[in-house]
């Protein structure tokens, strides 16, 4: 049985820090924890400096993942989320000024910090989701707790 959207939707918003996992230039996967991100919908914001190693690697190979993971979880009800997608720069200024408040909507320093200055030598970075991946330990072990969801399907 699929987990609800809304629990989904949730989750994610109350995910304190992010795993971004992006590709380096010797196909090697590359993480780092971010704090200042936001989510709409299942599309992920994030912002970081236009310079950082992960733009570099976003420009060569777009294709990402974001986990998402709440801390101090008991095992038996243990759940986190993997969003894949492609990610690109956020240009049109439209969804900059939205990017800006969903970021700035759920990190307050983050928030702050542009109101006094602005983006400076920052950008924000979209993930385009394609698919969910959930590990679900709420579910008995004769059951699959891994679920695959494609973000394809406007369904869901």
């Amino acid at each position: 049985m699929a987990i609800d959207k809304n629990f989904i939707k949730e989750y994610l918003n109350s995910t304190k820090y992010i795993t971004l996992a992006t590709v380096d230039g010797e196909n090697a996967p590359a993480l780092r924890v971010l704090g200042a991100f936001g989510v709409d919908g299942y599309e992920t914001y994030f912002s970081t400096v236009e310079g950082a190693a992960k733009v570099e690697q976003i420009k060569h190979n777009s294709n990402v993942s974001v986990f998402f993971q709440h801390e101090n979880q008991e095992l038996a009800s243990f759940i986190n989320i993997t969003i894949k997608g492609k990610a690109e720069k956020v240009t049109d200024e439209v969804e900059l000024k939205k990017s800006i408040e969903v970021i700035g909507n759920r990190n307050s320093r983050f928030k702050e910090r542009i109101e006094k200055d602005g983006l400076g030598s920052n950008i924000i970075i979209r993930v385009n989701p394609s698919e969910l991946k959930i590990l679900d330990f709420k579910k008995t072990p004769g059951e699959n707790r891994v679920e695959v969801i494609s973000l394809l399907d406007e369904n869901y």
